[in-house]
């Protein structure tokens, strides 16, 4: 029992990662709430980014989380001791890349996300088939109703470790810190952005895959991992590392953090991020931008039936760049002829897909199994 009640409270941003922005001890850290926009300066780290039951009531899951978590952790450190990141192509790098991913796809703010997709294309289906059926009197009922997935987070862990090779390509550098303003974290601190020009933000495509690609991911105030498409962009950076002498590049970095995160920032000091509060705080319409909703457009197939596409734009704020960091100039220009490709890498990107599809095979063959046998238990 002691055992069951250890696994309850799940961490979905670890607290070995919290601790690199922790304001006094070890179990404490400074927080800014989004929503009330109030600075809580020692708040409890344990009760942070967790929620009871996360991920299942399997304590075997959060047993080979932690072993994720511990691994990670070593990598980080060895990051910020030897002031260096994995070599590309390296064993190092691929951990790295399967860290990040994970982290990416278990967080509150992942879950919503996801629901927010289910949701809103499910209830566009409903809608059409009550139209098509022509019970129309159910569709004053539909905005109430509310479509979400079954084992989200589960299942948002999976499909975002299978993707790990999708970033194995992607340039990484390790910015260090030489401001007076520090780098801040939130509660889903993998932030994807992309800083190529566009007319609108939904001409900048953002996914794991897509061209122009920037992660972002603090290790601690003073370092950020800054992980980016080669293709698009040039790093002014020796040894893998460069440094950032404007507070500007700093808060502008920190900014993603907001845009992404669920409900709070982190920080070690609120003296050290107070001037991305403040501009944060003037920026805020345009830094957290609206959940997109499902688009629908007409159009006619060869033999002239109509069909409708439902699609959702990817709306994105363009990230701000530091110094260091260039765009190339067949990409500034508008010229590079892989700039509306939907893919930096299509073998990866096939690669990847094929891992999934034989997963989901997987998945669903052994849930037809354990259907099947809690049927014949039943009968006994």
């Amino acid at each position: 029992m002691a055992s069951r009640s250890k696994k309850k409270n799940n961490h979905f941003v670890p607290r070995s990662y919290l601790r690199r922005f922790r304001s006094g001890s070890d179990r404490e850290i400074s927080l800014f709430n989004i929503k009330s926009e109030k600075t809580i300066t020692s708040a409890p780290m344990k009760s942070q980014c967790s929620r009871d039951y996360f991920y299942t009531k399997n304590p075997i899951f959060e047993d080979e989380f932690a072993k994720i978590e511990g691994r990670q952790k070593i990598l980080l450190d060895e990051i910020l001791s030897s002031r260096s990141v994995p070599q590309q192509g390296s064993r190092r790098r691929s951990e790295l890349s399967s860290g990040i991913m994970f982290q990416a796809g278990r967080t509150a703010s992942a879950v919503v996300r996801a629901d927010h997709l289910t949701n809103q294309f499910g209830k566009s289906l409903l809608r059409h088939h009550f139209e098509r059926e022509g019970k129309v009197d159910l569709l004053e009922y539909l905005p109430k109703v509310e479509i979400s997935t079954v084992d989200a987070v589960m299942d948002s862990i999976g499909q975002h470790l299978l993707m790990g090779p999708l970033i194995d390509d992607l340039d990484c550098t390790l910015l260090l810190n030489e401001t007076s303003e520090d780098f801040l974290t939130s509660d889903h601190p993998i932030v994807l952005c992309n800083s190529l020009p566009g007319i609108r933000a939904s001409d900048r495509n953002l996914g794991f895959a897509s061209p122009g690609l920037i992660i972002l991911y603090p290790i601690s105030p003073r370092a950020i991992l800054f992980l980016s498409d080669p293709k698009a962009y040039m790093v002014d950076k020796q040894a893998g590392r460069t440094s950032l002498r404007r507070e500007q590049d700093v808060v502008n970095l920190n900014l993603a953090q907001f845009g992404n995160a669920y409900e709070n920032v982190y920080f070690s000091n609120a003296a050290n991020v107070q001037r991305t509060l403040d501009q944060f705080r003037e920026q805020s319409d345009v830094v957290r931008i609206a959940r997109p909703e499902v688009l629908e457009t007409e159009f006619n197939l060869s033999d002239g039936r109509r069909r409708i596409l439902l699609h959702m734009p990817v709306e994105t704020r363009r990230q701000r760049l530091p110094r260091a960091v260039q765009i190339r100039y067949s990409f500034r220009r508008r010229s590079h002829k892989e700039e509306d490709i939907l893919a930096r890498d299509a073998w990866r990107v096939s690669m990847v897909n094929e891992t999934l599809v034989h997963f989901n095979k997987r998945r669903e063959k052994a849930t037809r199994e354990a259907k099947s046998k809690a049927k014949e238990n039943l009968g006994e």
